[in-house]
């Protein structure tokens, strides 16, 4: 069976998944790597183990013949550089994302390249230290100036990837614009302080998110794509399922809410509260509103278990309960904050959980204020336009109480449940595939 293997390379889990040519998922394997440490003792991924798991993968599944596999692509996270010498050999650690800047560093960078909140809005990026992946490459040339000079490339982790079995290096839009400070989207163009460092010379061409290469892996000619930042990977399903408008909420420990439909630049407003912008495999802007829903949830959801001694090992969201959707839908008092969110809506009332005469209602109430700070993200990546549709995929999609909540919120928008599984891994698929 013709089929096409994807390397889906999440934070915490690696999968590898085979899809057939009718885009039907026919296999896949997903295994969890030990992180290691990099120089400072931070906590990073292991890169030569992931690297030796993608090889033996593949080389099993070739050698297996059950599968035909004629395409090969990659979808990572984002805001990860692998930095090679001349011959290809990896010279720092895969940086952990969450890895704070050292102050002086980042000091010294505002100081040569101007005021922080303007190279924010320029760049579209919410100043986030090594988040924003392209402070990474200065940390190095500031750090360690040998190890720059040493660098013929700074890749991208999924254009690595691709590398890694093709040999050619590329630069690709989704990555270059998951805010990593490197892209100014008013110019569309890296940024100049890019140029001003030198660091624009680290970076190969730039080529579309569909680019493939022809290459022989183990007997076998497969066409292998150059990689794609996940996010956007996981949206480019939807601009094939849909001839209107839309927005997508993708939900999980991050909910981003995305347009991209958008037309307007980032305003300071909006990226004080969190908004961002993506690239689009086309190099066009995609607005994105950035809520840390999934952690807020959990957190306020261990401490009213731990209230209410309720044994959280045993919950799952409830069949939806129209009475406590009735009851706390017109309510009008805020019962929580979420210090985790980036939102001033504070409670209108003074309350503890004594107010709440059991665990089910004090849940109700804090799914509902919940999904009243997500409608806000929505408006807010909306930019003031109607749409008709949403799409939700991840965690929250599967909670009833919430979507019933949301369609409360959103009077008159059809919500869909995302039939996607594994979107960011299909949309790598469907860029190889050229559809």
């Amino acid at each position: 069976m013709k089929s096409i293997i994807i390397f889906d390379i999440g934070k915490t889990n690696k999968k590898a998944i085979l899809y057939d040519y009718s885009l039907n998922e026919i296999w896949s394997s997903s295994s969890v790597f030990p992180e290691i440490e990099d120089e400072d003792g931070f906590p990073c991924d292991d890169i030569q183990a992931i690297l030796r798991w993608m090889k033996e993968v593949l080389f099993q599944l070739i050698k297996n013949n059950k599968f035909q596999i004629t395409h090969l692509n990659f979808s990572t996270y984002g805001a990860s550089f692998v930095h090679i010498d001349r011959n290809g050999n990896i010279l720092t650690p895969l940086y952990n994302y969450l890895k704070p800047l050292p102050k002086k560093i980042r000091n010294s960078f505002y100081d040569k390249h101007g005021v922080e909140e303007l190279i924010a809005l320029e760049t579209a990026s919410p100043s986030l230290d090594f988040l924003n992946s392209g402070l990474q490459i200065y940390y190095i040339k500031e750090r360690y100036p040998a190890m720059f000079e040493k660098t013929t490339w700074s890749l991208h982790l999924p254009q690595y990837l691709s590398y890694y079995f093709t040999g050619l290096p590329f630069s690709e839009y989704t990555s270059i614009g998951c805010h990593t400070a490197l892209w100014n989207f008013q110019e569309n163009s890296y940024h100049q302080w890019v140029y001003d460092e030198k660091i624009v010379e680290k970076f190969p061409p730039v080529k579309l998110s569909n680019t493939t290469s022809e290459i022989n892996l183990f007997g076998r000619v497969i066409q292998t794509g150059i990689g794609i930042h996940d996010s956007s990977s996981a949206l480019y399903p939807y601009t094939l399922s849909s001839d209107k408008p839309y927005l997508l909420l993708s939900t999980g420990t991050w909910s981003i809410v995305f347009n991209p439909f958008s037309t307007l630049h980032l305003s300071k407003e909006e990226l004080e509260k969190d908004c961002l912008l993506f690239l689009h495999p086309n190099g066009k802007p995609v607005k994105a509103a950035r809520l840390f829903l999934g952690n807020a949830y959990q957190k306020k959801l261990d401490e009213i278990g731990k209230y209410f001694q309720y044994e959280l090992e045993s919950f799952t969201e409830e069949p939806l309960d129209e009475f406590y959707l009735e009851k706390f839908t017109i309510a009008e008092p805020k019962y929580f904050s979420f210090p985790s969110l980036n939102i001033d809506d504070k409670p209108k009332v003074n309350s503890d959980l004594s107010t709440f005469k059991s665990f089910t209602e004090a849940y109700y109430q804090m799914v509902w204020e919940l999904s009243t700070c997500q409608a806000e993200a929505i408006y807010l990546a909306a930019e003031g336009k109607e749409f008709s549709k949403i799409f939700i995929e991840g965690g929250f999609s599967k909670n009833p109480f919430f979507i019933a909540c949301l369609k409360k919120q959103l009077s008159g928008v059809e919500i869909i449940i995302s039939d996607y599984s594994s979107g960011a891994s299909l949309g790598a698929a469907m860029q190889v595939l050229g559809i």
